[in-house]
Parts: structure tokens; sequence; C-alpha cells
């Protein structure tokens, strides 16, 4: 049975809305972020391991795939002998000269990672057969995925795709393009530090805005990986400035192994009761995953006071950072594939206790056992995150008074929290002074505390 720690939704008065880079200078922001990234760069091995083989895939794509992983690793290597390299020739060699061999270095690399780029927006594709026994997508639902590191087009098109046989829907792509792991890495520091909106991320911002504002639209589900967590983060925050709250609810966002340092999501202003804006936020992580622990991760159980909304799922003693082999594979495994156990029969699989039905693949196989393996592990739930940050949380904030008068402190509010992250007291939620008590999430399953998986195979959730 897999080991799941659970984080609980962050909950409070100071830290509702976060933007790091409005905290900070931004050189103090980069010196951090580097820092950080020098200590866990001993996981790095450690994000293509272990090694799986793939499942069966169209001959162009796998070409283009194995093409893709040549370039990247020939691009880190020389983004390596660079990085080494690059004090030694700023002090020994003319700056003339130094700009020169940079600006040649910079379109060598380009030139390299080209045959890599595709169209900025794909489409999900599925065969036939697997089209025909999927239900029909809802008129009024859209699905968004945002790639992260190390991604060329074939590897974006061979995600959506998986989404798309997964979860029965249509998955639109947004191609957030590589340049090499050392590049991906410094691009995504620039973009936490200075909230530097890439291409990526304007387009991102334009499709989820025109999907958000359709009055035909009633829910947009955002997944993104690695990189993509970060977009999805400035995204949102651009989102929540410009759009209602009654269009922000139509969003779910889900990430896995993100590399974004803070999420934001603050409650509504017109509920009674308090709710946030974004209904479902949820976030999956494998423990010894380089990325997150840059990440989600750090700024879950390191930036105490930093807002970071949303469920957080951590397999335990799990590594690896690949989107498919690393993240859906062992979560939300296919029906049918080499590591799926067989059933001979052929017939209709149901997932235990969630009234799912998983149907098989052509090749007769079911995704029963693996889905149970890590959807009905119970979850450890971690209080000692939940009470450093209480313990973090300000107990009183300054107003500053007009006309230039005396600060004024006033006490903040104590927040009581479930594992849902709902302010509830029909759930049973024990409150103490400037304490919370996390009790709903202790005992229950993945299953009971995750939205994502009741999509699986065309489902759709009830509430």
């Amino acid at each position: 049975m897999a080991d799941v720690s659970f984080i609980p939704p962050q909950k409070g008065p100071i830290t509702q809305f976060s933007i790091r880079a409005l905290h900070s200078g931004p050189l103090w922001l980069i010196t951090k972020d580097l820092g950080i990234l020098i200590t866990v760069l001993p996981y790095l091995p450690l994000l293509f391991f272990p090694w799986k083989k793939r499942d069966q895939q169209d001959k162009h794509l796998r070409f283009k795939s194995f093409r893709d992983t040549v370039i990247q690793a020939l691009l880190l290597v020389i983004e390596l002998v660079l990085s080494i390299l690059v004090l030694p020739a700023l002090v020994w060699i003319p700056v003339i000269l130094f700009v020169a061999i940079a600006v040649a270095c910079v379109l060598l690399i380009g030139l390299l990672a080209w045959p890599t780029q595709g169209p900025r927006i794909a489409e999900s594709t599925m065969d036939d057969k697997r089209a025909l026994r999927l239900p029909q997508q809802d008129a009024g639902e859209r699905w968004v995925f945002i790639n992260g590191i190390c991604t060329g087009a074939s590897g974006l098109q061979q995600n959506i795709d998986r989404l798309s046989l997964l979860f029965g829907r249509k998955v639109l792509g947004i191609h957030n393009q590589s340049y090499g792991l050392i590049s991906d890495l410094l691009e995504c520091v620039v973009q936490r530090c200075l909230s530097y909106s890439t291409m990526d991320a304007r387009i991102a911002y334009e499709i989820l805005t025109g999907y958000l504002a359709d009055e035909k639209v009633n829910k947009v589900v955002l997944v993104a990986h690695s990189q993509g967590g970060i977009i999805a983060s400035m995204v949102v925050d651009h989102l929540l400035a410009e759009l209602s709250e009654e269009m922000m609810g139509k969003l779910e966002i889900y990430t896995f192994g993100s590399a974004a340092s803070s999420f934001n999501n603050p409650p509504r202003t017109n509920a009674t009761q308090q709710s946030p804006c974004i209904p479902h936020i949820e976030h999956y992580a494998n423990e010894y995953d380089m990325v997150p622990r840059w990440g989600l991760l750090y700024g879950v159980k390191s930036l105490l006071t930093n807002r970071y909304a949303g469920n957080v799922f951590v397999r335990t003693g799990a590594m690896g950072h690949m989107f498919v082999d690393h993240y859906l594979n062992p979560i939300f495994p296919l029906p049918g594939g080499h590591e799926r156990r067989r059933n001979d029969q052929g017939k209709k699989a149901s997932v235990k206790g969630g009234g799912q039905q998983m149907v098989n693949g052509d090749d007769g196989a079911t995704n029963v056992e693996d889905a149970d393996q890590y959807l009905d592990a119970t979850v450890h739930v971690d209080t000692d995150t939940e009470a450093k940050r209480m313990a973090a949380e300000p107990k009183s904030s300054v107003v500053h008074k007009r006309g230039g008068g005396k600060k004024k402190r006033v006490a903040a509010t104590p927040v009581v929290v479930d594992g849902f992250g709902v302010d509830d007291a029909n759930r049973g939620i024990e409150a103490k002074a400037n304490m919370i008590i996390v009790a709903p999430a202790t005992g229950k399953k993945v299953k009971e505390l995750s939205r994502m998986w009741k999509y699986l195979d065309g489902a759709t959730p009830l509430d």
C-alpha cells in the first residue's frame, strides 16, 4: 500500500493573498531561490528515475521523443560547461569579446533546441476505439494543461493524450518551450522572483480568461506540471485581480511536481460563509522529486507565512519527476499497459468504495489494483507543518492611520481550520484561542480527500 502524507489547506487572515515579489526585493529573492536550488541539487539524478518502459505509442512520436531526449542531454552538457566557464571568461576575456561569445552561445542553444519546439497550442488526440468507449465531454467543460521543464512538442502531445485518455476529456495543451534543464531552471527563478510573464503565461492567461468569461462554459480544469505550476500561479494572480468571483468559481486547479513557491486563493467576499474563490485546488508531489522540494514543499513547509492554497498529497519515499511515468502512472494508472494486472474476461471493473467504473483497455488489462494502492491509502496528516504555519501566523496586523498618525495594531481573528480548508462548525471542529485542530482529515483515505480521481474514465464529481 502506498504511503501518502497529507498537508491540509493553509488558512490565515494575513496570508490570504501573497505575491512573493511584493514582499521582498528581487535580488534577495533571486539569491534565496538560487541558494535553495543548490541545496536540492543532490536530488537532480533522481529526476528521471526510476526509469520505466513506456507504453506503446505512435512510431512517429516515439522517434521524436528519442530525438528530444538526445537534444536535452546535449543541451545539458553544453550549459554545464558554459556555467563553469562563465566566471573565468568574464575575468580574463575583454568585455566586447565576452558579449559576442555569450550571444553566440545563446544562438547555439536556441538552434539546438529548435527541433523540439512546435506550436504553442496543441490539442489532444485519441484513437477511435478508445474514443468511442468514453462518455462525451460536457459541452460546458474545458480542460487545459501546461507542461513543465525539459518538455518538447512531442512530450506535450504525449502528456495531453494521456490526460485525455485517462479522464475522457479533450485537453488543450499550452507549450512551455524548453531550452535545456539549466536554462529552464533559471527561467523558473526569473518567473518566481520577478513575476515575469513569459509567452506561455500570456497565452494561458488569454485562453483561461476567454473560457472563464464565456457564459456557455460552466467548468474550467487547469492541470499543470513542474514549471507549469509557476505559470499557473502567476496566471491565477492576474485572473483573481481582474475577473469576478463568479467567474473564478468555475476554475479547478491540479498540479503535479509543482515548482511554484506560492499559490493564491483568497476567500470570496460576497459569501455568507467563508469559502475560497477557486473551489478546488490540489497539489501532488513525490517526496524525493527535486522540483517540488524547491517549489511546492519549500513553499508549504519553509515559507510559513507565505500563501500556498490547496490540498497537498505527498507520496512518501517516492522519487522521479516525469509527468506520466512518475505521477500519472502511480497515482492514476491507465486501464491497460505493462504495469497493470491482466483481466482475461475483459469486463468492466469498479474501484472499491468509489462507485467509479474503470473500463478495460483493448488488451484486457485493468487498473483497479494499482489505482486502489494509492487511492485507498490512508493519509498521514502532517500536523507538524500545520502547527508551524499557525505559530508563524502574525497575531496582529499593522494598520496605517490616514494623515500620518501613529500606527495601530489590530488583533488578528483566530482561525479555525478543518482538513478541507472550509470553516464549518457543523463538521465538529474544536476551536481554541490561537490554535487549530486538524481532525476531519485524520484516518481518511486519499480518495476521500482528493477530487481529481473522480474524473477518471469520463466520470464527473457529484458536487
